[in-house]
């Protein structure tokens, strides 16, 4: 599946920057276009496997943009960011 997710240098990093508009999980999906369904998947993992809450972040500002935070008993253990 990762062969699917090949994208142009230029794509691959388009990040979601507006910080006025907190996006829904599945537009972060949308946004990672073909790869939205690997993005789903590795948050879903992270939660089941390490039992952590997922929360929408802009955790660095704008060299990151928009992401899931996954915490486990209030302690970040990554962000997942869609691009």
């Amino acid at each position: 599946q990762a062969e699917a997710c090949e994208t142009t240098e230029e794509k691959m990093y388009e990040r979601m920057l507006n910080k006025q508009e907190q996006p829904q999980y599945n537009e972060m999906c949308m946004h990672c276009k073909e790869c939205g369904e690997l993005f789903a998947g590795l948050n879903t993992w992270l939660m089941e496997t390490f039992a952590t809450h997922q929360d929408i972040t802009f955790p660095y500002g704008n060299h990151y943009g928009w992401g899931i935070a996954h915490r486990k008993r209030n302690k970040l253990m990554g962000n997942v960011f869609p691009e």
